[in-house]
Protein backbone atom coordinates (compact mmCIF):
# COMPACT_ATOMS: atom_id res chain seq x y z
CA UNK A 1 0.00 0.00 0.00
CA UNK A 2 1.23 2.97 -0.94
CA UNK A 3 2.03 6.32 1.99
CA UNK A 4 0.05 9.34 1.19
CA UNK A 5 -2.73 7.60 -0.91
CA UNK A 6 -6.43 7.85 0.32
CA UNK A 7 -7.47 4.55 0.16
CA UNK A 8 -11.18 2.64 1.38
CA UNK A 9 -11.86 1.00 4.09
CA UNK A 10 -13.37 -1.61 2.45
CA UNK A 11 -10.82 -4.16 0.73
CA UNK A 12 -10.87 -4.98 -3.27
CA UNK A 13 -10.33 -7.57 -4.81
CA UNK A 14 -7.80 -6.68 -7.61
CA UNK A 15 -7.81 -9.12 -11.37
CA UNK A 16 -5.38 -8.63 -13.71
CA UNK A 17 -6.68 -6.60 -16.84
CA UNK A 18 -10.06 -6.05 -14.93
CA UNK A 19 -10.94 -2.55 -14.45
CA UNK A 20 -13.91 -0.93 -11.95
CA UNK A 21 -15.50 1.64 -12.22
CA UNK A 22 -16.77 3.19 -8.82
CA UNK A 23 -18.79 6.52 -8.97
CA UNK A 24 -18.02 8.80 -6.77
CA UNK A 25 -20.01 10.07 -4.33
CA UNK A 26 -22.13 13.04 -4.55
CA UNK A 27 -22.51 15.58 -1.75
CA UNK A 28 -26.24 16.18 -1.20
CA UNK A 29 -26.80 19.86 -1.41
CA UNK A 30 -30.99 20.22 -1.33
CA UNK A 31 -31.24 21.53 1.97
CA UNK A 32 -28.44 24.36 1.13
CA UNK A 33 -30.01 25.12 -1.95
CA UNK A 34 -33.59 25.10 -0.27
CA UNK A 35 -32.19 27.63 2.62
CA UNK A 36 -30.40 29.60 -0.03
CA UNK A 37 -34.00 29.87 -1.96
CA UNK A 38 -35.93 30.32 1.08
CA UNK A 39 -34.32 33.67 1.53
CA UNK A 40 -34.97 35.00 -1.62
CA UNK A 41 -37.86 37.10 -1.98
CA UNK A 42 -39.14 37.05 -5.19
CA UNK A 43 -39.27 32.78 -4.52
CA UNK A 44 -41.40 33.07 -1.94
CA UNK A 45 -43.53 35.91 -3.54
CA UNK A 46 -44.28 33.40 -6.07
CA UNK A 47 -44.77 30.17 -3.69
CA UNK A 48 -46.84 32.83 -1.78
CA UNK A 49 -49.26 33.62 -5.07
CA UNK A 50 -49.12 30.01 -6.00
CA UNK A 51 -50.31 28.88 -2.65
CA UNK A 52 -52.98 31.52 -3.07
CA UNK A 53 -53.74 30.78 -6.49
CA UNK A 54 -54.25 26.43 -5.33
CA UNK A 55 -56.70 27.31 -2.31
CA UNK A 56 -58.50 29.54 -4.30
CA UNK A 57 -58.93 26.73 -6.85
CA UNK A 58 -60.43 24.71 -4.25
CA UNK A 59 -62.75 27.06 -2.74
CA UNK A 60 -64.41 27.97 -5.95
CA UNK A 61 -63.97 24.36 -7.56
CA UNK A 62 -65.99 22.98 -4.80
CA UNK A 63 -68.30 25.85 -4.56
CA UNK A 64 -68.99 25.30 -8.56
CA UNK A 65 -69.38 21.72 -8.19
CA UNK A 66 -71.68 21.90 -5.12
CA UNK A 67 -74.12 24.27 -7.59
CA UNK A 68 -74.51 20.52 -9.86
CA UNK A 69 -74.75 23.16 -12.51
CA UNK A 70 -70.91 21.77 -13.26
CA UNK A 71 -68.57 19.06 -12.93
CA UNK A 72 -65.41 17.99 -12.75
CA UNK A 73 -63.79 16.81 -16.77
CA UNK A 74 -60.93 15.79 -14.88
CA UNK A 75 -61.44 11.83 -14.97
CA UNK A 76 -58.52 10.97 -12.47
CA UNK A 77 -59.87 13.68 -9.70
CA UNK A 78 -63.60 13.06 -10.54
CA UNK A 79 -62.76 9.55 -9.31
CA UNK A 80 -61.18 11.12 -6.05
CA UNK A 81 -63.83 13.37 -5.62
CA UNK A 82 -67.17 10.92 -5.90
CA UNK A 83 -65.26 9.21 -3.33
CA UNK A 84 -64.25 11.80 -0.93
CA UNK A 85 -63.50 15.77 -1.45
CA UNK A 86 -61.85 16.09 1.32
CA UNK A 87 -59.24 13.33 0.41
CA UNK A 88 -58.98 14.79 -3.23
CA UNK A 89 -58.26 18.34 -2.06
CA UNK A 90 -55.81 17.21 0.55
CA UNK A 91 -53.89 15.25 -2.07
CA UNK A 92 -53.87 18.01 -4.45
CA UNK A 93 -52.50 20.69 -1.84
CA UNK A 94 -50.15 18.18 -0.82
CA UNK A 95 -48.63 17.10 -4.54
CA UNK A 96 -48.69 20.73 -5.03
CA UNK A 97 -46.85 20.97 -1.67
CA UNK A 98 -44.34 18.76 -2.41
CA UNK A 99 -43.91 19.43 -6.31
CA UNK A 100 -42.66 23.50 -4.76
CA UNK A 101 -40.40 21.71 -2.44
CA UNK A 102 -38.78 19.43 -4.76
CA UNK A 103 -38.29 22.44 -7.00
CA UNK A 104 -36.51 24.86 -4.38
CA UNK A 105 -34.31 21.68 -3.37
CA UNK A 106 -33.05 21.57 -6.66
CA UNK A 107 -33.38 24.43 -8.44
CA UNK A 108 -31.52 27.75 -8.20
CA UNK A 109 -32.05 31.42 -9.58
CA UNK A 110 -33.50 31.94 -13.04
CA UNK A 111 -34.43 28.33 -13.41
CA UNK A 112 -36.61 28.25 -10.00
CA UNK A 113 -37.54 31.88 -10.91
CA UNK A 114 -38.85 30.53 -14.24
CA UNK A 115 -40.61 27.15 -12.94
CA UNK A 116 -42.10 29.26 -10.02
CA UNK A 117 -43.30 31.66 -12.19
CA UNK A 118 -44.89 29.23 -14.75
CA UNK A 119 -46.66 26.93 -12.26
CA UNK A 120 -48.06 30.34 -10.11
CA UNK A 121 -49.89 32.09 -13.67
CA UNK A 122 -50.56 28.21 -14.57
CA UNK A 123 -52.57 28.24 -11.13
CA UNK A 124 -54.05 31.60 -11.48
CA UNK A 125 -55.99 30.13 -14.60
CA UNK A 126 -58.37 27.79 -13.09
CA UNK A 127 -59.47 30.07 -9.94
CA UNK A 128 -60.09 32.63 -12.58
CA UNK A 129 -61.90 30.43 -15.04
CA UNK A 130 -63.89 29.25 -12.72
CA UNK A 131 -65.18 32.53 -10.81
CA UNK A 132 -65.94 33.79 -13.90
CA UNK A 133 -68.47 30.79 -14.51
CA UNK A 134 -69.93 30.97 -11.34
CA UNK A 135 -70.25 34.55 -11.65
CA UNK A 136 -72.52 34.30 -15.64
CA UNK A 137 -74.56 31.59 -14.18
Amino acid sequence: MGVGIGLDSQAREVHIGGVELVAERRANRSAQTLRINLQNRACLVLVSILVVAQTADVVTTSQALSSRRYVEENPLFQTLLTRSPLVAYSVKMLMVGWLTLFAMSYLRGRRLAAALGFAAALSLTAPLLNAVLLLHS
